[in-house]
């Protein structure tokens, strides 16, 4: 996948200047159809597993960090597994949404939101361990 189809997948959406926060999508693992879609290392995210991780960064980190390196720069503070049955169980309608996404918001530091403001970290990325499982 290219950087550029990649940056529009994940791309941080909206920004609130005064406090410092930078909400997106961390990942999506379906948008239309029912093809998983393939990040730029070439991983596939099965949706229940995209839920399950969302579920266990918030319980156990909730901390992010600038290109998986260093020190905390960030505290999350808006998370959101989102499935279609969610969605349909809270009465919303799907438009251009993705199918299964994993949303966050994260209050940064000053330093790193001008990056962001910036366009120097245009989006966002997580990070974990896996099994590789063959296609």
């Amino acid at each position: 996948m290219a950087l550029e189809e990649a940056s529009k997948r994940f791309e941080v959406v909206k920004l609130d200047e005064a406090e410092h926060l930078v909400f997106g999508w961390a990942s999506v693992s379906v948008r239309d159809g029912d093809e998983l879609l393939t990040d730029l290392q070439g991983d596939r995210i099965e949706p229940e597993q995209l839920e399950k991780a969302a579920y266990d960064f918030v319980e156990h980190s909730r901390e992010a960090n600038e290109m998986h390196q260093g020190t905390p720069v960030g505290q999350l503070v808006e998370s959101f597994a989102l499935t279609l049955e969610k969605l349909d169980v809270m009465g919303l309608l799907r438009k251009s949404a993705p199918k299964v996404a994993y949303w966050v918001g994260f209050r940064v530091s000053p330093a790193v939101f001008a990056k962001v403001k910036a366009g120097q970290l245009p989006m966002f990325s997580i990070e974990g361990t896996a099994e590789r499982v063959a296609a």
